[in-house]
C-alpha cells in the first residue's frame, strides 16, 4: 500500500495529477483536489507531536502554491478565483502540516 507522501504526489503531479492537469489548462481537478484536501488533514493530524516532517513532503509542499498562482493565469476569472481559493485552502492545510505545537 502506498504510504500518504506517496499518494499525494501522485494526486498532486502524477500524470492525471492536480498541477499536471491546471498547466496544460485541463482545469481543477476537483476530485484529486478533495483527496489532497483529505491526506494533508490526515497527515497534519499525524504529524502534530513531531519535530520535523519527511523531506519529500516539504519537496511536495514548496512547488504547489507557485504552481497553482501562475497556472490560473490560463483561466477565466471565475475559474482563476476557485483556483486561488483551492490554492489558498491547500496553503492553510499544509501550515497546519508543518505548525509546531
Amino acid at each position: 500500500m502506498e504510504n500518504k507522501i506517496d499518494m499525494l504526489e501522485k494526486l498532486l503531479v502524477g500524470d492525471e495529477g492536480l498541477l499536471i492537469s491546471l498547466r496544460f489548462g485541463d482545469g481543477l481537478n476537483k476530485n484529486n483536489l478533495e483527496k489532497v484536501f483529505n491526506i494533508l488533514e490526515t497527515l497534519a493530524e499525524e504529524w502534530s507531536d513531531e519535530h520535523c516532517i519527511p523531506k519529500k513532503a516539504v519537496d511536495l509542499f514548496v512547488d504547489i502554491y507557485p504552481v497553482m498562482v501562475s497556472a490560473c493565469k490560463l483561466y477565466d476569472k471565475k475559474e482563476e478565483m476557485e483556483i486561488l481559493n483551492a490554492a489558498d485552502k491547500i496553503m492553510d492545510l499544509i501550515r497546519e502540516c508543518v505548525r509546531i505545537r
